[in-house]
């Protein structure tokens, strides 16, 4: 720490407090267990909390588990969207991203429009490319995907992450509709 933050830290740093508060908004606003330890130089310090972190197998911001049901919620919508007799071939699996993020709206009891925004996007440009291989027989596709590939996964991982993120907020929305209690 630089000598002039040791000093303002001494005298009460108003812009520490906010960094606290920050810091629990960010931790999902509930008060971390971290103590305050004073070092050599009179300015305190945290320690890292134990909460399992912000990213991780159940982190808050990103968690593997949630980030494995979605992608399966997605998957499977993706699947049985290409199934679909007369609109199985692009607009399908669209509807197959929309329904997935939706049915893991409703189930998760958090948040979770990162993980379901990355699987909608993985999603979305999995197919636009495997749509473009379909196109002839294997060297016209693959000379498709050559020339353009990159573009199309840009479009189709923009429009999957934007249906998923779509979907999910009207899964939560349905959600927290279900959950409330009536008035009255």
């Amino acid at each position: 720490m630089q000598p002039s933050k040791e000093r303002e830290a001494a005298d009460g740093d108003p812009l520490e407090d906010v960094d606290d508060l920050l810091d629990d908004d960010l931790a999902g606003g509930e008060s971390s267990s971290v103590a305050p330890e004073s070092d050599v130089g009179g300015a305190s310090s945290t320690t890292a909390s134990d909460d399992g972190g912000r990213v991780g197998v159940d982190g808050d911001w990103f968690s593997l588990k949630a980030f494995a049901a979605a992608v399966l919620a997605v998957g499977v919508g993706v699947f049985l969207g290409g199934l679909l007799p007369l609109i199985g071939g692009t607009v399908g699996p669209a509807a197959g991203v929309l329904l997935g993020a939706f049915l893991a709206g409703v189930v998760f009891s958090a948040r979770r429009y990162a993980e379901t925004g990355v699987a909608g996007a993985a999603a979305g440009a999995g197919t636009a490319v495997l749509n473009l291989l379909s196109v002839g027989f294997l060297p016209v596709g693959l000379d498709y995907v050559g020339e353009w590939g990159l573009p199309l996964l840009a479009v189709g991982g923009g429009l999957g992450l934007g249906l998923a993120l779509v979907g999910h907020y009207f899964g939560r929305d349905l959600r927290a509709g279900i959950t409330d209690e009536l008035p009255g």
